[in-house]
């Protein structure tokens, strides 16, 4: 990463951070790797109200699909939480 994209990865991590806070989000973590910060929050309610309105979406892990994580990005910042299914 170039000193540029490093400034602009904070900046836009940053913004989504504010805005994802104010709108009730617990931040657990935050990864910069490349040119996609990655933002793990924690699972609140606005996320199923994400997902039924198609603006986040599921991926499914683990041996028998046992874990989700849902994603959506916001501020160039792909933002997800994980959930267990058992």
């Amino acid at each position: 990463m170039t000193k540029d994209s490093l400034v602009s990865a904070f900046n836009r991590v940053g913004d989504a951070v504010s805005a994802l806070t104010q709108q009730g989000f617990t931040v657990m973590s935050i990864m910069i790797r490349d040119s996609a910060p990655r933002i793990q929050i924690a699972r609140h309610t606005h996320c199923e109200q994400l997902i039924r309105n198609g603006k986040a979406t599921y991926r499914y892990l683990g041996r028998n699909s046992d874990y989700r994580q849902g994603m959506f990005m916001h501020c160039g910042c792909q933002v997800y939480w994980s959930e267990s299914l058992h």
